[in-house]
């Protein structure tokens, strides 16, 4: 199976409408954009993992923020946080890194993974999202990816990420 067929197939089952647009491969939002104009909030996702807790964290953020991982830690009450390993990564949401999307979250199984998700995502009618292969981009609304999330099951909390000003 494609990467991407489970994940279009969930969305369909779920009745998510969704636009996909084929592009090639990137590995950041901004080289993503040098490829496609988008009519949606493309996101950005970081794979943490918190060693003293053994927790995995997913950061959902818009493109012009950056994750200062103190800032995100002191939010969750984490130790500290670092970049997840791959093995977790795939184990948990079947990526490799440049690839990650909270659409993976369909692998997690025993739902061990957080979402963490930016303060300002539901101000974004809609989200862009790989779906699991950086060939591809996947439009949602946000009230759909609400639903997603909701219907994974998997904890998730908002948190403030800062803007980065390099951006402007």
């Amino acid at each position: 199976m494609k990467e991407e067929e489970l994940i279009l197939d969930t969305l369909d089952e779920l009745n998510i409408p969704y636009e996909t647009i084929s592009h090639p491969p990137a590995f950041t939002v901004t080289e993503l954009k040098s490829f496609c104009e988008f009519n949606a909030s493309v996101c950005k996702n970081l794979f943490l993992y918190d060693k003293r807790a053994d927790k995995h964290y997913l950061v959902v953020m818009l493109e012009d923020k950056k994750a200062h991982s103190n800032t995100i830690r002191k939010q969750v009450k984490a130790a500290s946080l670092v970049f997840g390993a791959e093995e977790k990564l795939y184990e948990l949401l079947g990526v490799t890194p440049g690839s990650v999307s909270p659409l993976g979250l369909i692998y997690d199984k025993n739902k061990e993974l957080t979402l963490l998700i930016d303060e300002d995502i539901p101000k974004h009618e809609r989200l862009g999202f790989h779906p699991n292969i950086n060939t591809s981009t996947v439009i949602i609304s946000y009230n759909d990816f609400k639903k997603f999330i909701n219907w994974r099951g998997n904890a998730y909390q908002f948190i403030s990420v800062t803007k980065d000003n390099t951006l402007e």
